[in-house]
């Protein structure tokens, strides 16, 4: 989840956001700052997003607040967090679907994932794992790609996000990892 190291660059980040206007500077955080989560509550992108808020709360004294908004593979709140005041209480936990994956699965998407953002720092890193029933008689990716092939149209899978589909459609037998995996805060 997020380290100690991780959650002080996050408090640095809103600090120096908050000394880049002199009026506010004083007084930064002066209200609730939202966090936009592309995600569902309870999702791996929510519970990162309420650990560091809780971590934030209590740092500061005031309240941070999750904005789920899924759907579109993110792109909902991504275009809300987009319409935000560039004044530092609007975070985006950006992840690798919203920033990497949609400018490749849609024809076009409503923003720009270089330059409609200002990041800030890499808060996690996760995984993909596959799981199949006991049941199907595989114990490897080969062996489930081999019987997938034998077998064409009788199998399916289930994703919980682009990264996770990309994952799983990958053209290749052997399981590949991806170091960029994660989330990631844009703030505006």
């Amino acid at each position: 989840m997020l380290n100690r190291r991780g959650f002080l660059q996050c408090l640095i980040v809103f600090a120096a956001a908050a000394h880049a206007s002199a009026a506010t500077a004083q007084d930064y955080p002066a209200k609730s700052i939202t966090f936009y989560v592309p995600f569902a509550a309870g999702s791996a992108t929510d519970a990162l997003a309420r650990a560091l808020g809780h971590g934030i709360t209590a740092e500061t004294k005031q309240n941070v607040v999750n904005d789920n908004r899924p759907g579109a593979n993110g792109i909902i709140a991504t275009q809300a967090f987009i319409r935000t005041p560039a004044d530092g209480y609007s975070v985006l936990i950006a992840t690798n679907t919203t920033h990497a994956a949609n400018e490749h699965l849609y024809k076009k998407i409503p923003y720009d994932p270089v330059r409609d953002f200002t990041p800030v720092t890499a808060l996690a890193r996760g995984g993909q794992v596959m799981i199949v029933h006991p049941r199907v008689p595989v114990k490897t990716v080969k062996e489930f790609i081999a019987l997938a092939k034998r077998q064409p149209g009788k199998l399916t899978f289930g994703s919980g996000s682009s990264s996770s589909r990309v994952a799983s459609e990958l053209p290749s037998s052997t399981p590949r990892v991806s170091p960029g995996a994660g989330s990631a805060p844009a703030v505006r």
